[in-house]
């Protein structure tokens, strides 16, 4: 399995745009689950986002991404596989005896 890093270029935000937020965030939220996603970032100003998705392969990472419900807005898309993809660990709370 491999990770893969896209950079997307993305429109002028229109209300069209947004009215497909809902569906494409729950789309999203789905592939996190399942552990596809690995991390998923929008820039401030709206213009870039970026993801790193898991995949065999850097055709079933491209798959991936054309099923995004915004894909057909993308003005551009790069893939690039990456060697590997670090985050930090969820923490968990501190235990407390009492």
């Amino acid at each position: 399995m491999g990770s893969f890093l896209f950079q997307i270029d993305l429109p002028e935000f229109t209300a069209e745009l947004a009215a497909l937020i809902p569906t494409h965030r729950a789309y999203i939220d789905k592939l996190f689950k399942k552990g596809d996603m690995l991390s998923y970032s929008v820039a401030l100003n709206r213009d870039k986002l970026w993801c790193v998705v898991a995949a065999e392969d850097e055709e079933q990472a491209v798959k991936m991404v054309l099923k995004l419900p915004l894909y057909a807005y993308f003005t551009d898309v790069v893939c690039i596989p990456l060697m590997f993809h670090n985050t930090s660990p969820a923490a968990l709370p501190a235990i407390v005896l009492n």
